[in-house]
């Protein structure tokens, strides 16, 4: 009897966690852990084996643009291809993610609405994170080879931002 009030009170917790459209862990999680995103963020991380330590290894950042021109990239400056090093990494867990995104936009420091502005502006406008949103932009997952990289956050921009307006609207929380 008391396993089965258990698994009754698990399961109505288990169903009202995925209908909160906030739950960052459920929705968001898992479009941070796509390639489109960790290459870059990885890039300059040698613990995750990033790319600089692999097959960009001995290369400039002042030799980026001979390869990941405009027409690949899509950015206005060719230069702005890469994400700062010592963000949210691949291998963290949905709390480790969610609390490096917030920490990266100084958050404790800004009042929520500031921090609202800024996730969206970073979110819905930088080229490097609409490069990693499938259909985004023409140039979403280009990459110097003519190849496309094919992990990128699937479903769109509408339902990108969809997703992430609900957990800004949600205050951010990170469960």
């Amino acid at each position: 009897m008391k396993i089965s009030i258990f698994l009754v009170v698990l399961l109505a917790w288990s169903i009202s966690a995925l209908a909160d459209d906030s739950n960052f862990s459920i929705h968001l999680y898992s479009k941070f852990q796509t390639k489109g995103c960790t290459t870059c963020h990885d890039f300059f991380e040698k613990k995750r084996k990033g790319i600089a330590f692999k097959s960009h290894k001995g290369y400039s950042p002042d030799t980026c643009v001979d390869c990941h021109t405009q027409d690949v990239t899509g950015f206005k400056h060719a230069d702005e291809w890469f994400a700062q090093p010592g963000l949210y990494t691949s291998g963290m867990d949905p709390k480790q993610t969610c609390e490096a995104i917030k920490t990266a936009l100084h958050s404790k420091f800004k009042n929520k609405e500031m921090v609202a502005r800024q996730m969206e502006l970073h979110l819905f406008e930088d080229p490097r994170v609409l490069w990693g949103i499938e259909g985004a932009t023409p140039n979403s997952g280009m990459l110097p080879s003519g190849e496309k990289e094919k992990d990128l956050v699937k479903g769109g921009l509408t339902k990108w931002k969809d997703q992430v307006r609900a957990w800004i609207q949600g205050g951010m929380k990170c469960q």
